[in-house]
């Protein structure tokens, strides 16, 4: 008569070690696509805000006298204003240049386009600022700027309107947003 060996269950040593190897190799692979996963979120979240604050301040700065909302003379061809944001937070004193006083339209557009980026979540540092900045042309066309001559904001058609916003996601990568417009405008004959 033949007696029957009993064969224990279980895994052997072996192939636990190759089992915890295995899941290993994969959670560090799975932790990987997660954080790369949030930072691309993070970083979809900050250019929506970051076009949402260059497109607010474009639509503040384009309307029929636009120069005067920097201060540019009627003589002047061109005008550039920036506004600075050194601290993540929304402290005004971190903001440059400083709040204007003053209750005039351009006064108070200026303070408005200035409070967009100081509102905003976009990340500035000393060393790594937040900026938002905003260019005025004026840009020769037809009869009013004739060949030879300069154009300026008195005599020009149009105005060319540029935005230009950066900042630095994670203190690293620069983030930028560029949008440009024209302003059709009637000059009086």
């Amino acid at each position: 008569m033949r007696t029957k060996r009993s064969s224990s269950a279980g895994f052997s040593l072996a192939e636990v070690l190759v089992a915890v190897a295995l899941l290993s190799v994969i959670l560090l692979a799975l932790f990987g696509l997660v954080t790369a996963g949030v930072r691309q979120a993070y970083s979809g979240k900050k250019m929506t805000q970051g076009a949402m604050v260059a497109q607010s301040a474009m639509e503040r700065m384009n309307i029929q006298q636009c120069q005067d909302l920097l201060g540019a003379a009627s003589t002047d061809t061109s005008v550039t204003k920036t506004w600075t944001k050194t601290d993540p937070g929304s402290a005004d004193a971190k903001t440059t240049p400083a709040a204007e006083t003053g209750t005039t339209a351009p006064i108070l557009a200026r303070n408005a386009v200035r409070d967009l980026l100081r509102t905003s979540d976009l990340a500035g540092s000393p060393s790594a600022p937040a900026t938002l900045t905003v260019t005025m042309t004026a840009m020769p066309t037809g009869a009013n700027c004739p060949s030879g001559t300069t154009c300026t904001f008195a005599n020009c058609a149009m105005v060319q309107i540029i935005v230009d916003l950066q900042w630095s996601d994670y203190g690293l990568r620069k983030r930028t947003i560029h949008l440009q417009s024209l302003n059709l405008r009637v000059v009086p004959s």
